[in-house]
């Protein structure tokens, strides 16, 4: 979503505190998937147990097939952190370990369903205003925090002497086909541009 912004590590922290009430489980796992595995929401939405548990286990990496895609044109498969794997598990077990196709996010009722995006759009977007987090944020806001956290790991390899290409793995991680679509994620790394107005700015404030 054009225009919203990554958040910050503090404000992760506090939106994954917030989640409280019956579904708080459910909601928190949202959350960690979106900002440790970077799947947008509705992919996220389309999730089966069977996506993300093998006998009994949670897998160590997540698939989402090609038609759950944006585009569709091809599936994407990224490892979980242990912090994810773990969200996945609570949430597993919030369910009693239903059947294989039992959508992870299954929404209220007896059908097998999962929530709709509006209801996990209302459920994210209210974690935020709860924090105070409401500048420039969106449920895509989570993609971003997963592209921009990648990024910084990414450039603490190469400064650490191994050979990464930062930018064309955010580019992999994401799944984007066409990298350009991935300047769009960082466009908020523009820290050291401000610093530099700023700079300049300073000159000219004995004028003013």
């Amino acid at each position: 979503m054009q225009g919203c912004r990554p958040l910050s590590q503090e404000e992760v922290l506090l939106v994954l505190n917030r989640f409280a009430g019956r579904y708080a489980v459910r909601n928190k796992c949202l959350f960690v998937l979106g900002v440790l595995a970077g799947f947008r929401i509705t992919e996220m939405l389309s999730l089966r147990v069977k996506d993300v548990v093998a006998h009994k286990r949670i897998r160590g990496f997540l698939r989402v097939a090609r038609r759950n895609m944006k585009g569709k044109k091809q599936s994407r498969v990224v490892f979980l952190a242990s912090e994810a794997r773990l969200a996945i598990f609570d949430q597993v077990k919030a369910l009693e370990w239903p059947g294989q196709d039992v959508y992870l996010f299954r929404a209220q009722g007896e059908t097998n369903k999962p929530i709709s995006y509006t209801q996990a759009r209302r459920v994210l977007l209210m974690a935020f205003d709860e924090c105070g987090i409401t500048d420039q944020v969106g449920t895509h806001s989570l993609r971003k925090t997963f592209a921009n956290d990648l990024f910084d790991s990414l450039l603490e390899q190469v400064a650490n002497g191994e050979h990464v290409d930062p930018f064309m793995e955010v580019s992999a991680g994401l799944g984007h086909c066409d990298p350009k679509s991935t300047t769009h994620y960082l466009s908020f790394r523009d820290g050291s541009r401000r610093t530099a107005i700023q700079s300049m700015g300073a000159r000219l404030s004995g004028e003013y």
